[in-house]
């Protein structure tokens, strides 16, 4: 075998290592689970705008019809939230984090929740999967009143620079927002046909190519920055489609029939780029994810410690801390980080339902330090379409996150949390953090 051989079978066994990890944590015999932050995107949801007023015009035909207002999360979305609270339950009474009776582990758990209505009702389902038979307690603002934790720009408490941010994402792009959608020619290709049905637009309908291009930074919706045209519609248009097959919809309401599991793979490339661009281009990232890197790295000190901070979320005795937000969270939180991840059928950095960034806190028996491991967990789709529960047998997709500057080269990528604390410490903005989490 040829040295450059070696090297990447011995990478590939490393990866296949990390991932054997976290189907089997209790097969670690070399750290043991202290803490964990589980920053989790919601469940499956309906459409953030009604489909039909606001695509219709790129669409021969009309967009299937949903129960729950626009943006609300769904009885399916509900039950599978419930399905991963019970797996994460399962999952850490293995690794000895928590017991397994929920009148033991209320006081361990803390679960906050942005101010959606598909936030709040997340959190409740995760919290009645990790304590069944109870009513779980969910710390979120009123809902509709933004909070600073998750949406820091709406809730005022951070003010863009919006030149700064255009030249931040322009810098990427090479000067011109049409080269994205110029290098993503392929995938608009399928996009147009699963939504005209193919050859010519028909009269009264537009190609969504014909929208004009253009940075945005004047939002009313608290985003920093956004790239106005095809792009962003393909990436609507595209969240659109995974929300329908994670709901189960019958295929033949998926792209009206047009559009393949193997499609839809291809569709994410335009997800996964205008959430790259947009949300973890630096400055917009550090804008947006600061305050609430600053608090769980506070949370995580507080574990290590078991000294209470004003900064952290929940008290030490909270060993299990959940914070449901959005794809826009856990990308902004990607891009402050300098991190990546890739699932088996997806793209570069998927943002599913559910789809969750873990920050374990572990210390390691043979010397005693403290570790950061990250991973990156979300059910597949066809488990979410299916409504099959996630279990320790058959557990939903794990891609572990090498952390750059920090990470090592063994299974599961641990940090030294000092190295994590120096990174924090560097990209996070003091301007942006509030002194408390609540």
């Amino acid at each position: 075998m040829t040295r450059s051989l070696r090297s990447v079978a011995s990478g590939l066994a490393v990866i296949a290592g990390a991932i054997a990890l976290h189907a089997s944590p209790a097969a670690d015999p070399d750290s043991d689970v202290l803490a964990s932050v589980i920053v989790t995107r919601h469940g499956v949801r309906s459409p953030i705008k009604e489909a039909n007023a606001w695509y219709g015009n790129y669409s021969v035909d009309r967009w299937p019809q949903w129960t729950v207002p626009a943006g609300d999360l769904t009885p399916h979305g509900k039950r599978q939230m419930e399905l991963m609270g019970r797996y994460f339950r399962a999952f850490y009474v293995r690794a000895g984090l928590l017991s397994g009776r929920a009148e033991q582990d209320g006081g361990c758990i803390a679960l906050r929740a942005d101010s959606d209505q598909r936030t709040i009702e997340t959190a409740r389902d995760i919290g009645a999967g990790l304590l069944p038979g109870t009513q779980p307690v969910v710390l979120a603002r009123l809902q509709g009143k933004p909070d600073p934790l998750f949406s820091p720009v709406k809730a005022g408490l951070v003010r863009p620079d919006t030149s700064l941010a255009a030249a931040a994402v322009l810098g990427r792009i090479g000067g011109d927002p049409a080269n994205p959608v110029k290098a993503s020619a392929a995938a608009f290709a399928t996009l147009e046909r699963v939504l005209l049905g193919g050859g010519k637009t028909p009269a009264g309908k537009k190609s969504i190519l014909d929208w004009p291009v253009a940075l945005r930074s004047d939002l009313a919706d608290g985003a920093s920055i956004a790239i106005e045209g095809p792009l962003h519609e393909g990436e609507r248009c595209t969240d659109n489609f995974i929300l329908e097959y994670a709901e189960g919809m019958p295929l033949s309401d998926l792209g009206w029939g047009r559009l393949s599991r193997a499609d839809l793979t291809e569709l994410l490339q335009l997800h996964s780029l205008y959430f790259d661009l947009t949300q973890t281009t630096f400055y917009p990232a550090q804008l947006q994810a600061s305050n609430l890197a600053s608090h769980i790295l506070e949370t995580l000190e507080q574990a290590a410690t078991g000294r209470a901070t004003a900064g952290s979320i929940g008290n030490p005795a909270n060993h299990l801390v959940v914070l449901v937000g959005h794809d826009s969270n856990l990308m902004n939180l990607a891009g402050l980080m300098g991190v990546s991840w890739w699932l088996d059928g997806t793209q570069l950095d998927p943002v599913l339902p559910g789809g969750a960034l873990v920050f374990e806190l572990r210390r390691r028996r043979s010397d005693g330090n403290i570790v950061v491991r990250l991973y990156y967990v979300c059910q597949t789709l066809e488990q979410m379409r299916a409504g099959d529960a996630p279990t320790l047998d058959n557990p939903p997709m794990v891609a572990p996150i090498f952390i750059p500057g920090c990470s090592a080269a063994t299974p599961g990528y641990d940090a030294p949390l000092d190295r994590i604390e120096a990174l924090f410490h560097r990209v996070i903005d003091p301007a942006s953090v509030t002194p408390t989490s609540s």
